[in-house]
């Protein structure tokens, strides 16, 4: 299932590999990495980057409460995209431009 996420997007966290406590929080997307690459973003408490460790290509996201493996970071962690339902009107471009077509009241 690809979702055409960009970073900056809004997400649902629907599922999850190792914290379960996740699922049901909201997050940003903030830079889709792929097994063993280094983030660009560095994390506001301690300035260092996150590691992919995971295996599979996952979005780095960050959000209120979120519990992550990721050492001395909080409020941030890897998600698979699959584990992820986007949170933004336009879902696809078909409902894009139903939206368009529909006549205003």
């Amino acid at each position: 299932m690809t979702n055409n996420f960009k970073p900056g997007d809004s997400a649902l966290i629907v599922g999850a590999r190792s914290y379960p406590e996740n699922i049901g929080k909201t997050c940003e997307l903030v830079e889709l990495l792929s097994p063993s690459a280094v983030s660009v973003w560095l994390d506001p408490e301690d300035g260092r980057p996150v590691a992919n460790v995971s295996g599979f290509v996952c979005w780095l996201v960050i959000g209120d409460g979120l519990i992550s493996g990721i050492e001395n970071t909080q409020g941030a962690c890897l998600a698979m995209p699959s584990h992820l339902m986007p949170l933004r009107g336009d879902f696809t471009p078909e409902q894009q431009k139903a939206k368009e077509a529909e006549p205003c009241a």
